[in-house]
């Protein structure tokens, strides 16, 4: 099994969860002794990781403890570093491990959470190494939290972000592990990964966050409950300083609720004599707030324009065409292997009023009030899915972003795009440097798009190289508008193969009858390319693995939206090929079929075709035997 199979397995099991890019997978079935739980025999508090799932994880290593004979270890430099990585927990999981019932993690408003958990790389005597995963004495709090949610028979899922040292944690219930043809147990303690490259940047990982206060309002329960993980994290001798900085950092909200200093203390569970320390905070918060001193405190709110992201760029984004038969999984496709993520993309549908207006911008009025408050029209660019996604791109380097263009050829593409077009030229690895490949090889000039983009009219526009533009056609559409070779050389052409072995939805039966949809499909396939031997677009005809959904296969359904496509376009020149001879028209077919009381296929197919159709089940289904 391959990291695309591994993904699709994860992708389908937690869907809501598996949200990212990521370029390593590893599973682990928890024992009893990778748990928490109450009357455990072994006083063991980590997760043992061990064989290829340890190249998961960096680690630190000392000579002395591993570069010697193990009876001449030194023991105290197994921990004398450790390296603490950061995961990102989700609150949906959360909710689903522990039933729906208060865990006391608290996620601040946001579906996820960054915690940290330490790992340790150790030595066995005449046993292999293993890596330890989580100290509970050293590991945020939330984190050791969500390890007492999963017990003895649970899955930890453990996803790491592509070319980013971030990883997604997700716990699974034993009894969850499969999804239909799915199991999570296939992947149980195997290493996958993507042949990426992860430069960790140890100045972000210590970077300190810009301070922000709170405008969330808590209740005294969560307060003290932030309090006591802020107050049990904190360094050494730095227990009081964490509550003073707890006290200015949520002083706007406890001071507007009227808590009392010594309720916060008590739901935090601290001595008492603390909440001294924590309204001197309180008062210093005051101060700032006031601007008492000269010193004042910022909302947050306030963005610089000269503020520009420091990230490394991500490269080799493509301009990528999906193309196959109506039904194939192409749209399936960008979700499952570019991006599920709406915050990354823009999505549009080509059709033939679709102009450049639409897609890259245009000037509108608008109706705005003068200093003197009188209604006043201007005349203002208005951005359009183009130029949208290329400031978010442009402005966000350190990740990728999608333009989505669907049904590319039910538009005028090249009218379309107008001057894009010459963006679409993208810098090879070949030609030049490995920081620019993915990016337009030549600029243009547009104004209205550069001062949008850059604030700066005089800017040449470009396509960054994070960002891609994925586009999808329907090979049966061909003909709508013509894509010119000019054009098309600018795409990565990618056809999605019509996969009916792979898919679940082709065991569907269709209702009123005894054939399942991929039996149908592959016959009336088979049907297309042999009657329409001699025309070169017969290919196009035939039905995709989702062209009918499974809705779509009920009786009330079923004829409208795919008999009637056999009839009106697939075998429009030899309809007798597949139908009845008693069916003299589209009426009678969908009359037929829905007054039919035994199969509704046999009433209105002819014989032979409908015993291939019974043929090829009895097949496919001796086939999965075997296998």
């Amino acid at each position: 099994m391959d990291f695309t199979e591994a993904i699709e397995i994860i992708q389908n099991i937690i869907p809501e969860y598996a949200v990212n890019e990521y370029d390593g997978i590893i599973v682990k079935r928890l024992e009893a002794s990778n748990t928490l739980d109450e009357g455990r025999t072994t006083n063991q508090t980590h997760i043992a990781i061990s064989g290829e799932q340890m190249n998961m994880f960096p680690y630190l290593m000392a000579d002395g403890y591993f570069k010697c004979n193990y009876d001449d270890r030194d023991e105290q430099l197994k921990k004398y570093f450790i390296t603490q990585i950061p995961l990102y927990i989700y609150k949906d999981n959360i909710n689903y491990l522990s039933g729906g019932e208060e865990s006391g993690i608290v996620f601040e408003g946001s579906g996820s959470r960054c915690v940290c958990a330490s790992i340790v790389r150790s030595r066995r005597k005449e046993q292999a190494d293993q890596v330890q995963l989580s100290l509970t004495t050293i590991d945020d709090q939330a984190f050791v939290t969500f390890r007492k949610l999963l017990h003895t028979g649970d899955y930890l899922v453990l996803l790491k972000h592509k070319e980013k040292l971030f990883y997604d944690c997700i716990g699974i219930k034993a009894v969850d592990e499969t999804k239909g043809e799915y199991h999570l147990s296939t992947l149980n303690n195997k290493f996958y990964k993507l042949p990426t490259n992860t430069k960790v940047d140890i100045k972000k990982l210590i970077e300190i966050k810009d301070f922000k206060f709170e405008d969330k309002e808590y209740t005294i329960q969560e307060l003290g409950f932030i309090l006591k993980e802020m107050y049990s994290n904190a360094e050494d001798r730095m227990q009081v300083a964490s509550i003073h900085i707890f006290g200015i950092k949520y002083g706007k909200n406890i001071i507007e609720k009227e808590f009392r200093a010594p309720d916060i203390i008590k739901a935090a569970e601290l001595n008492e004599s603390y909440s001294t320390e924590l309204q001197k905070a309180l008062n210093v918060y005051r101060c700032l707030n006031k601007n008492a001193y000269g010193i004042s405190i910022s909302d947050g709110c306030e963005q610089k324009k000269e503020e520009i992201t420091s990230g490394v760029r991500k490269t080799k984004a493509e301009n990528i065409l999906l193309y196959g038969v109506p039904g194939a999984g192409k749209s399936y496709e960008i979700k499952t292997k570019y991006c599920a993520d709406e915050k990354y993309m823009e999505r549009i549908v080509f059709h033939p009023d679709y102009m450049y207006s639409d897609f890259v911008g245009q000037i509108l009025p608008r109706v705005k009030k003068d200093d003197a408050g009188n209604d006043k029209l201007e005349y203002v660019f208005t951005p359009g899915p183009f130029t949208k996604i290329l400031k978010k791109a442009e402005n966000d380097p350190e990740n990728y972003y999608y333009l989505v263009i669907e049904e590319l050829n039910r538009g005028n593409a090249p009218a379309i795009f107008g001057e894009i077009f010459q963006l679409l030229d993208r810098k090879d690895e070949d030609e030049f440097p490995a920081e620019e490949v993915g990016e337009s090889e030549y600029g243009i000039s547009n104004y209205d798009v550069a001062k949008e983009v850059y604030e700066d009219e005089e800017h040449p526009v470009r396509i960054p190289s994070n960002m891609f533009i994925l586009a999808t056609m329907n090979t049966a559409d061909q003909n709508v508008f013509t894509l010119d070779t000019a054009f098309q050389r600018r795409w990565n052409m990618k056809q999605i193969e019509n996969r009916f072995n792979k898919s679940e939805h082709s065991k569907d039966i269709i209702a009123g009858t005894k054939v399942n949809w991929g039996a149908f499909a592959t016959v009336i396939n088979d049907m297309v390319i042999e009657i329409n031997v001699d025309m070169a677009s017969s290919e196009d005809k035939r039905l995709g693995t989702y062209f009918a959904k499974k809705k779509e296969l009920e009786a009330s359904r079923f004829p409208e939206k795919v008999l009637k496509y056999l009839w009106d376009d697939a075998f429009k020149m030899d309809k007798t090929a597949i139908f009845n001879e008693n069916c003299k028209s589209l009426e009678e077919v969908v009359a037929t079929y829905e007054a039919a009381t035994s199969d509704k296929l046999a009433a209105v197919l002819k014989l032979s075709v409908y015993e291939k159709m019974l043929s090829k089940m009895q097949q496919n289904s001796t086939e999965n035997t075997e296998s």
